[in-house]
């Protein structure tokens, strides 16, 4: 239970992290969270395209704050396990934004 609690923690880090980036780039009267997972549901890396940042907040504020999670969670993973566990864990994190989509907003604009 234990390591399902900061899988979840650590989701909502990567997707404050991102949201809040992002709102130094888009418009912040807009709903971030709205736009961020609309473009990313089918495929993250869309993000990209959204920010026009060449992949630095969906790579710096996003993946790699799963990547270190995951590191650090399991030692001695090789590098393709690692390639293949982080994108699972993107994408879980997309979803997760979806799905909690409001409580971000809150977050992010109280």
């Amino acid at each position: 239970m234990a390591k399902q609690n900061r899988r979840r923690d650590v989701i909502i880090d990567m997707n404050e992290f991102l949201i809040t980036y992002a709102a130094t780039i888009l418009n912040p009267a807009d709903n971030i969270s709205a736009d961020l997972y609309n473009v990313a549901k089918q495929d993250y890396t869309k993000i990209d395209d959204l920010l026009k940042d060449n992949g630095y907040g969906r790579k710096n504020k996003f993946y790699n704050i799963g990547v270190g999670f995951l590191r650090n969670s399991t030692p001695g993973i090789s590098d393709d396990d690692l390639a293949t566990e982080a994108d699972k864990l993107a994408k879980e994190a997309i979803d997760y934004m979806g799905k909690n989509e409001q409580f971000f907003e809150t977050w992010r604009t109280d």
